[in-house]
């Protein structure tokens, strides 16, 4: 019974000697360390690497993550830049080289278009194909005439006459080395990737582009006007292909191109309730785009 009672005082007094000790620590906690808070400084960090360790996020899109004590602020920061960056790793390492491509050229279309065409952001959720035309829907004729260049990249667009306007159906052949516009078994036109000035497109939801060629290159006829339903991925193709990532425009209002034979057109560019694209009663080319256009 006695020996009982010495052992109950002595955990008292033990307990009431910790509680002293971690009531002096929480009153110097803001001091540097000290004899006077070093238990409690000890505590609060056991304490939050416990409660960190539970709460851990699972994903790199998880931006949670525990408060952290006053004293722990920096150190905080510092292994949560740390966990995100070895997450990010080890995300980096599982990918397959099909997804890896398909986020580089998201990158690259973000870099082009964001905040500065307006159906960019229709186009983030969407996947890129790797093209809009597969070999049986290209005639056997072009593809012959392409000889050992890899076609990369085919879709369907629209050609607009340099005269008059007429919508004319094309295809967009992109190649290692040039672009090859396609009239069925013709090849219309083809820019070698090291002649392409340029490209412009507006900022607005339509999804016409302008190929700019040089003006002394007797080869071309003139800039090349195009309709694309697939624009930001058909444009960031065309950016990868040629390596001219820094070399698309994005206008406001109009844009102005060659015709040819030292004629200059223009392309009006407006917002309506629906897409329409039409020569105007001043000669310009007329652009009325609606507000989800193409991707």
């Amino acid at each position: 019974m006695c020996r009982s009672y010495f052992i109950n005082l002595l955990l008292k007094e033990c307990l009431q000697s910790s509680l002293s000790v971690f009531i002096k620590g929480f009153i110097y906690r803001h001091n540097e360390r000290c004899p006077e808070n070093e238990y409690f400084l000890d505590y609060v960090r056991y304490s939050f690497l416990m409660k960190l360790r539970r709460n851990l996020p699972k994903s790199v899109l998880d931006k949670s993550w525990p408060t952290a004590p006053t004293a722990l602020i920096e150190a905080s920061e510092q292994l949560r830049k740390l966990y995100m960056q070895n997450m990010v790793w080890g995300y980096c390492k599982r990918i397959n080289p099909e997804w890896k491509h398909q986020l580089e050229q998201k990158m690259v279309a973000s870099e082009i278009f964001k905040n500065k065409k307006d159906n960019y952001p229709q186009s983030v959720p969407k996947l890129f194909m790797g093209t809009r035309l597969n070999g049986e829907e290209i005639n056997p004729k072009v593809l012959q005439s392409l000889g050992s260049e890899k076609m990369k990249y085919a879709v369907p667009v629209t050609k607009y006459d340099r005269k008059g306007y007429k919508a004319r159906p094309r295809q967009l052949l992109l190649t290692s080395n040039c672009a090859v516009i396609v009239e069925e078994a013709k090849l219309k036109q083809r820019i070698d990737y090291a002649a392409l000035k340029g490209i412009s497109v507006s900022s607005l939801s339509d999804g016409v582009f302008v190929l700019h060629v040089p003006t002394e290159d007797k080869k071309q006829k003139g800039d090349v006007v195009l309709q694309s339903d697939h624009i930001i991925e058909t444009l960031t193709k065309v950016a990868i292909c040629a390596d001219k990532v820094n070399s698309i425009n994005i206008n406001q209002g109009s844009i102005t191109f060659t015709m040819g034979q030292g004629k200059e057109g223009i392309i009006d560019f407006t917002s309506g309730s629906e897409l329409l694209v039409a020569k105007a009663k001043n000669g310009h080319l007329s652009v009325v785009s609606r507000n989800n256009g193409g991707i």
